[in-house]
């Protein structure tokens, strides 16, 4: 079966009563996984953006002054390792920079960790996801640039087969034209040792729902709350919908 994963990451401005009801309707809409995002605002923001002045729940502030109180702090990642212990769902970071990725190692113990799209290209992230995780999940933006990164990082430390890779499309939110999903095959033959998966950025979510049909083994879609305007962040409800289709699809395509 597909794993699917629960990316709750977006403008959750580190409120922890958010993220509390984000995780608990992952767990309700049958994710595998739920999938949070860490990083560091001098790093990720563009330097002539940085201290633009943007509305927000504290006032108008510049945009990395917003930007960091919105990151996940000491205190509410303790009552989220706690929250995904009890509920037994199982949490995987998501890290844009080294900063953040040692951030994670000294305050999670989950096993599993996803370089995101904006750091697949880091070396210094890459190196230090390789040496202190036995499962990581990378983005493929390059097919020789892949194969480089498993020779010189990943297979003399860790068995390629806990080496996951994941197709995403640039944009957010995409365009039907914009998915590109013949990556998906392309990389079932060029890294069949690995398992494949895909981080769905469309609007709607039917053309993800035919993922399936590509026999890939993991899935990641964004969810919001009840109120989340129209997008490719999802409510619990469309999020649960999204996950009956997936289903009926592995029904039919033989795989349940």
């Amino acid at each position: 079966m597909i794993d699917l994963y629960a990316n709750i990451s977006m403008a959750h401005e580190n409120d922890f009563d958010v993220i509390k009801n984000r995780i608990i309707a992952a767990a309700q809409c049958n994710a595998d996984a739920v999938i949070i995002s860490k990083a560091t605002p001098k790093l990720s923001i563009p330097k002539n953006k940085q201290y633009v002045s943007i509305e927000s729940k504290w006032g108008h502030l510049p945009y990395i002054e917003v930007a960091k109180k919105s990151e996940i702090d000491d205190l509410n990642v303790r009552k989220i390792n706690a929250l995904v212990e009890e509920i037994g769902i199982p949490l995987i970071w998501s890290v844009t920079d080294t900063e953040a990725a040692v951030w994670v190692k000294e305050h999670s113990n989950s096993t599993k960790i996803k370089i995101h799209f904006e750091g697949s290209k880091n070396i210094e992230l890459v190196r230090f996801v390789c040496e202190n995780w036995k499962e990581v999940i990378l983005c493929n933006t390059d097919y020789d640039y892949t194969k480089e990164l498993i020779q010189k990082y990943f297979k003399p430390t860790i068995r390629q087969n806990d080496l996951s890779l994941y197709h995403a499309p640039t944009k957010f939110p995409c365009q039907i034209e914009e998915l590109n999903l013949s990556s998906l095959d392309i990389m079932k033959k060029e890294f069949k040792d690995c398992p494949i998966g895909y981080e769905g950025r469309t609007a709607d979510i039917y053309p993800d729902c035919a993922i399936a049909l590509k026999d890939v083994n993991f899935i990641e879609k964004y969810l919001g709350d009840d109120d989340t305007p129209e997008g490719p962040v999802l409510t619990p409800k469309r999020f649960y919908d999204f996950f009956i289709n997936l289903n009926q699809l592995e029904v039919a395509n033989g795989r349940i």
